[in-house]
């Protein structure tokens, strides 16, 4: 089993012989004052591990949203992973990476992406580039990777400053916020995923939290639920208190609260609007969509929940974040 990742440099040499051995990078973020939020994925493709899938999604302020899939590798490079059109660079491990864009995206409505998956059709131009930069610790979830199959035994995380550039067509956002990154190694099949919760937020005080929280669908018991608490850059431990778990598609917008208790107190953290959405899809073993994939059955296809949100603090404080989830249903089958 390979190690958990402790570098942030892309596999290099031979693969692991492990079936479903994947690699993932990601970093997720919302701008509140641009009103754009960002999910920019690269995984390697499961068919061909020298290979890139991107997975690009941007949500914009008038209710589009740029839903993009492709893979290849013509972007990647020994300080960093790239596919057709997505790069990363780390210009300093474990402290600063850039993040560009250069290709034709699809860019649709929101809701749209409910309906099925997104089709081909007129492109768009988008360009961005945007670096993170962090002297904050970096939180490694290995510990859990052994409980489960669809996260892998790899996973670390890490919030900082994100600043730069996105356009898309003519529009133009300058970026500026605090968000998210991930770099995850080892083996992943998402068949015994029921839901998930993957959030992150930050608040006004300086204060800011992440969790991971995750259902199995052999047993529907929670298989793991964790979280951090941030005060500026120094991680504490935190214990998860879940409230509500989102198992219908259709009320993704409903409120939901919880609180982590950690060494300096506790934090009741609580939703009170949704900025914007985006609607993905997973599939067995390991793969993504961008829109619902389609069911041939009765039964719904689980649905991948990218949102905007915006938060509250212990009763008083604003904060804002990002919320993946998971809900409920059929993960289709891949050959």
């Amino acid at each position: 089993m390979p190690t958990p990742p402790i570098n942030d440099y892309p596999w290099d040499g031979a693969f692991p012989d492990t079936p479903n051995w994947s690699e993932n990078f990601l970093l997720a973020g919302d701008d509140p004052k641009a009103g754009v939020g960002f999910w920019l994925h690269l995984g390697r493709w499961r068919k061909d591990l020298t290979m890139f899938r991107e997975t690009t999604i941007v949500r914009l302020p008038d209710g589009t949203t740029v839903g993009n899939r492709a893979i290849g590798n013509g972007r990647a490079a020994k300080d960093g992973p790239g596919g057709p059109h997505h790069a990363i660079r780390i210009i300093e491990p474990g402290r600063k990476l850039t993040y560009s864009y250069a290709g034709g995206v699809r860019r649709v409505p929101a809701q749209s992406m409910r309906d099925g998956l997104v089709p081909e059709g007129s492109r768009t131009p988008m360009t961005y580039e945007l670096t993170f930069e962090s002297d904050a610790d970096i939180w490694d979830l290995h510990k859990v990777g052994g409980l489960q199959d669809f996260l892998p035994a790899g996973h670390i995380e890490q919030i900082g400053r994100v600043t730069g550039w996105l356009q898309v067509g003519k529009d133009r956002f300058d970026i500026d916020t605090i968000a998210n990154r991930d770099h995850s190694l080892g083996p992943r099949d998402n068949k015994d995923l029921l839901n998930h919760q993957w959030h992150q937020g930050y608040f006004e005080n300086g204060v800011s939290f992440l969790l991971f929280d995750a259902m199995t669908r052999s047993d529907g018991k929670v298989v793991f639920s964790e979280a951090v608490v941030y005060e500026g850059d120094k991680l504490y431990p935190g214990k998860l208190e879940m409230g509500w778990r989102c198992d219908d598609a259709m009320r993704d917008e409903e409120p939901i609260a919880f609180s982590i208790h950690y060494e300096k107190g506790r934090l009741d953290i609580e939703t009170v609007g949704y900025s914007s959405n985006s609607y993905s899809s997973l599939t067995s073993p390991n793969d993504q969509y961008v829109g619902v994939y389609g069911s041939d059955t009765d039964e719904p296809t689980l649905v991948l929940l990218e949102q905007s949100v915006k938060l509250r603090l212990n009763g008083s404080v604003a904060g804002y974040g990002c919320y993946e989830r998971t809900v409920n249903g059929r993960i289709m089958p891949e050959e």
